[in-house]
């Protein structure tokens, strides 16, 4: 079965998840400011993680869907190569020099070794932190996206069936390596390059490709009405167990595979929607969600400013509910006006002058 189009619903899931970012990094201004208690650092990081967990089963799925019929084709492979760098580096690349003039800036430090890493996409630790943070710092979820379209452009070299197993074995062998070097009992945060790229995480990339998979073997597919609600209803379930359970960070492994069920049940369920034709309230999901990269990607600048400017009000009006909605309708806002302006008129202009035809040598015009 050939699968192909946009699925509107799983659009509108790509904005909830860029949101569900942008959610976790605004509730740190109001818990600094001590206008929420600090117990809420966990509800904060719970939310990011979903988002993460959701954008890299996506991303599982949209390789297969997008690749299914060029495995095989070394050519192909070059070509999905070149459209997955284009996709993601140029605006990263300018986001990263944005947010090194900020830095620099606030602290009067710059490392040439830092930046090099984070714009080729090699984690690192820097002195005094906690995580592998490149200069962008939720820039993290971008080196293991990096590394699996490495993975499964390799893969397109294959024929369908070895390039699927090869990708698949490559990616639980990873993960084997960590368990057997790293136990996750209890589990702890990444801190070197190797522990990074073998992070039992990588295996959501894996269960997205099998949801893509499902798209075309099965017979029927079972739809599910309602989407966006039911997805919505998954993550304050899953999200408020955690809460109501004393959940915290680093993020045992048990938590991780509910969270990771619970993100292929929502992109399984928006991928398999009962009506192809979105409703006002997806259709304005979906718009963002197409612009959920270059939210992505600038939110926290957009945060830095407007928690200035909300710092600026009686203490008595800065509410952290109002502030956490604010912060997520502007930063939706900007993220799509980035999109119009930069992201893509930029994506475009390259993919032009990647994909046009090379004229060929004069000798060979002339034996032809």
């Amino acid at each position: 079965m050939r699968v192909t189009g946009k699925i509107h619903h799983l659009q509108a899931l790509r904005a909830i998840a860029a949101s569900l970012v942008v959610a976790d990094h605004a509730l740190e201004y109001p818990i600094r400011r001590q206008l929420l208690g600090e117990h809420n650092y966990a509800l904060a990081w719970i939310l990011g993680w979903v988002g993460v967990a959701v954008f890299f089963v996506i991303s599982g799925l949209i390789m297969v869907r997008s690749s299914y019929d060029t495995f095989g084709d070394i050519q192909q492979a070059r070509r999905f190569a070149v459209r997955r760098i284009l996709r993601v580096v140029p605006l990263y690349w300018l986001a990263t020099s944005a947010f090194l003039v900020v830095s620099v800036v606030r602290t009067n430090a710059f490392n040439p070794v830092d930046l090099v890493k984070s714009l080729l996409f090699v984690p690192y630790l820097s002195p005094g932190a906690s995580g592998m943070r490149p200069i962008v710092g939720q820039g993290w979820t971008l080196n293991y996206e990096m590394m699996f379209y490495m993975l499964f452009a390799l893969s397109l070299t294959l024929r369908r069936g070895l390039g699927l197993a090869w990708i698949f074995v490559v990616l639980a062998a990873l993960v084997v390596c960590h368990v057997i070097f790293w136990p996750p009992f209890p589990y702890s945060d990444p801190v070197t390059p190797a522990q990074f790229w073998s992070d039992p995480i990588i295996l959501l990339f894996a269960l997205g490709m099998v949801i893509g998979l499902l798209e075309h073997s099965a017979l029927r597919r079972y739809a599910v009405p309602h989407p966006i609600a039911c997805s919505l209803i998954l993550m304050v379930a899953c999200g408020g167990a955690f809460i109501a359970l004393g959940g915290a960070f680093p993020l045992p492994v048990s938590w991780q595979i509910l969270f990771a069920a619970m993100a292929v049940c929502t992109v399984y369920i928006c991928t398999n929607a009962v009506t192809a034709a979105p409703g006002r309230v997806e259709q304005v999901l979906e718009t963002a969600g197409d612009a959920s990269y270059s939210t992505y990607l600038i939110h926290p600048l957009v945060l830095m400013v407007f928690a200035t400017v909300w710092g600026l009000l009686p203490r008595s009006m800065q509410h952290p509910v109002a502030f956490l909605i604010a912060s997520i309708l502007l930063c939706n806002l900007v993220g799509y006006l980035v999109h119009l302006s930069i992201e893509r008129p930029l994506g475009e202009k390259l993919r032009h002058f990647a994909e046009r035809p090379r004229d060929l040598p004069k000798r060979a015009r002339l034996l032809a």
